[in-house]
């Protein structure tokens, strides 16, 4: 055991959820009583069970890679990887121990002081906005129409709630134009919209829907880090709730799309779930694996898929999968994704599995 956390750069806590969410003050004050343990390679890590009522601390992965394991299951989190950003005791919900594999650190920080700082935070954030109850609670209602966003934890949607600001458009006024880059999430409070396309720069735009209060959009571009491939423009003013990109990633995307890696995703094939190769149909018969939908297909197709079975996203890198499994996660499937794409596991791991 070393009290090292004051020697952790900022950056690195930054990473760490809800340090995201603090200012350098904040953080030094949680981390001011830190402490990091480290294990060498094999031995067990001694977890804290900060989800029970009486837990004291919360730990984080910080250096190195461990094995989780229960009964014959077993998969690998790193450090640097997205699961990490979380506490051990989420990423560890359905495993029983955990292994150094490489040498290894976690940063233990006390329950109540990363409480008490983020009650601090909040309530500033709630004073200096100055929220009015009404138009609050109907905007919470307007949100919770939205799949997604209800299967957050509650700590997420609170977030999600004071990162929003409302913005006004009038009618005919365009919210999103096809092939521009724009960083925000959006879902209607007030007036309609209309969805248009133009299939090339000589054509007519092809109405593709109409979209009322509590409709979402703009997640697919977000996720994929693609330039917009629709018009959004509205048919009578309006009032909208925007979401700026990183925080729509970090607070909705991060929190629902679980990856798993290669070992793991095995593990869930075998115990039922379906894989689903989301890339174009050139990419799936040169080296297509499981089911395959491509992404322009999915909403057509989610229709005919059980929602009593877990889906296993797949693409080369994983943007195009993110994105599905999101599209699945708003109707209410269960799913996940294979981390880093099908680039990040060996060839001869997959031709194994075709």
């Amino acid at each position: 055991m070393t009290n090292l956390a004051s020697q952790l750069d900022i950056p690195t806590l930054k990473n760490l959820k809800p340090f995201d969410s603090l200012n350098e003050r904040e953080i030094m004050q949680i981390t001011r009583c830190a402490v990091i343990h480290r294990f060498q390679p094999g031995e067990e890590l001694t977890i804290s069970t900060a989800d029970s009522q009486t837990g004291r601390y919360i730990d984080y992965l910080i250096v190195g890679d461990v094995e989780l394991r229960h009964n014959r299951q077993r998969t690998q989190v790193n450090s640097g990887s997205q699961q990490a950003r979380k506490p051990l005791h989420e990423i560890m919900s359905n495993f029983t121990s955990a292994l150094a594999h490489t040498s290894s650190a976690i940063l233990r920080i006390e329950k109540s002081s990363l409480e008490s700082t983020l009650q601090v935070h909040w309530d500033q954030i709630f004073e200096c906005e100055e929220l009015h109850i009404e138009g609050d609670m109907h905007s919470m209602s307007t949100l919770l129409q939205n799949r997604c966003l209800l299967a957050l934890p509650p700590e997420n949607i609170e977030t999600v709630m004071a990162l929003m600001e409302t913005v006004e458009f009038s009618a005919g006024e365009y919210v999103i134009r096809q092939g521009e880059q724009d960083d925000s999430y959006y879902t209607i409070l007030h007036g309609r919209c209309k969805v248009t396309r133009r299939p090339h720069d000589l054509a007519q735009e092809i109405l593709l829907a109409e979209l009322g209060a509590g409709a979402s959009f703009g997640e697919e571009a977000l996720i994929a880090d693609t330039p917009r491939n629709a018009n959004i423009q509205m048919i009578t003013d309006g009032s909208l709730m925007r979401l700026d990109k990183k925080y729509f990633l970090s607070y909705v995307v991060d929190a629902l799309i679980t990856q798993h890696n290669y070992s793991a995703l095995i593990s869930k094939l075998r115990n039922g779930a379906k894989l689903i190769d989301v890339r174009g149909s050139d990419e799936y018969k040169r080296d297509g694996h499981g089911l395959h939908i491509p992404l322009p297909m999915l909403r057509l197709r989610l229709e005919k898929l059980s929602k009593g079975r877990e889906y296993i996203f797949c693409c080369n890198d994983g943007k195009l999968s993110r994105t599905a499994a999101f599209l699945a996660k708003q109707q209410g499937f269960s799913t996940g994704i294979l981390e880093g794409g099908l680039n990040s596991v060996p060839r001869e791991y997959l031709r194994r599995t075709k």
